[in-house]
Parts: structure tokens; C-alpha cells; sequence
């Protein structure tokens, strides 16, 4: 039944550390300044952190079409934030500003599966189009993270920021560790 579903996911403790893992993002996009009032939002793959009976939990709202068939993603479950949710609510409550929901088995809608029947962000088919594409080369990428960083936007309103030599070398030079997080540098 869905009451012992639900208690299940409650209780599953690789799910419990993936969410905490996005409040703690969250959190940290709060505070920076890297994603003002309600700009920008998460969704994460999750399916990995669940059981199969979990990921069959029955729907708590309605089928919703997706705007194209995301056949890589058939089955699968993410964590999705909100629409008009703010990053440091997430931050402090995760579940209250963000639902799971799962891909059908044919990619051609989702359903949300537990919690709350927060609606997923409305860049949800952004989202899903990034991790459908990433699937289908190969990648086991399994988070599409938009935030609206002022820094980073200001910088593109200037033609010599726009160029990938440019921005690299300057983040590289800023911050070792880019050398390492971001090898190939930054595509604009």
C-alpha cells in the first residue's frame, strides 16, 4: 500500500544522504548569491538509491506529458525542486520544496511519486532533455543543476569573457583547483 511505500522511502537511508547532499548545494547557492530569490533549480537522478518496489511506489498526483519522449530515462526516478521555490528553502527542507518523481516505462511522461505533489520546476523539460542526451552518449551524469550567478552574467556582457581562452585562463589562474574540477576549461 502506499502508506508502507512511502514509510519505506522515509526510511532509506542512501536516499536520506543524496537529499542532504542536495540541501547542502543548495544551501551553499543560497548563500553565495548564485541563485537569487527563485533562480535556478536542481534535479538528480535517484534511481540508484532506491529498490525496485520503491521505484514502483503509485503516483500521489497525475500523469504529466512530457513535451518529448525521453527514451534513455524510461523507469527512472529524480528528485526534482520546485517551481518557484527558493534555494534556501531547500536548503533547510528538501522534501517541502521538492518532490521525486518517476519517468514512465515508455519516457513519454512522469508522475510524482512521493512526498509532497510539489510541481517540478517549469524548466523540468530542460532538465530532462540534458539528462536523456547525457544518458544516450554514455555518460553517467546524473545531475542538471541551473542557477543565475550575477558574477558569471556580468561577465558575459563583455566581448573578452566570451571567448573560452579568455575565461579559462582566468579561472585557472584565480583558483588551482579549476586546473583539476574543469581540465578541458570552460566552452562558451
Amino acid at each position: 500500500n502506499t502508506h508502507t511505500m512511502n514509510k519505506m522511502i522515509e526510511e532509506n537511508e542512501a536516499l536520506n544522504i543524496e537529499i542532504s547532499k542536495i540541501a547542502e548545494v543548495a544551501g551553499y547557492l543560497w548563500q553565495r548569491g548564485w541563485a537569487e530569490y527563485n533562480g535556478g533549480n536542481i534535479s538528480v537522478r535517484v534511481s540508484e538509491a532506491l529498490s525496485e518496489e520503491e521505484i514502483k511506489t503509485p503516483a500521489i498526483g497525475p500523469r504529466v506529458e512530457l513535451p518529448a519522449v525521453m527514451s534513455h530515462l524510461c523507469g527512472e526516478v529524480f528528485y526534482v525542486t520546485g517551481t518557484g521555490k527558493r534555494m534556501r528553502y531547500v536548503a533547510s527542507s528538501p522534501w517541502d520544496n521538492g518532490s521525486l518523481i518517476r519517468i514512465s516505462d515508455d519516457g513519454s511522461y512522469y508522475e510524482i511519486i512521493y512526498k509532497n505533489p510539489i510541481r517540478p520546476t517549469s524548466e523540468l523539460p530542460s532538465h530532462l532533455s540534458m539528462h536523456n542526451y547525457l544518458c544516450s552518449i554514455g555518460r553517467d551524469s546524473r545531475v542538471v543543476l541551473h542557477t543565475h550567478p550575477t558574477d558569471l552574467i556580468a561577465l558575459t556582457h563583455s566581448a573578452h569573457w566570451l571567448d573560452s581562452e579568455n575565461i579559462t585562463h582566468m579561472l585557472w589562474s584565480m583558483i588551482p583547483e579549476c586546473r583539476i574540477i574543469v581540465p578541458r576549461g570552460v566552452g562558451i
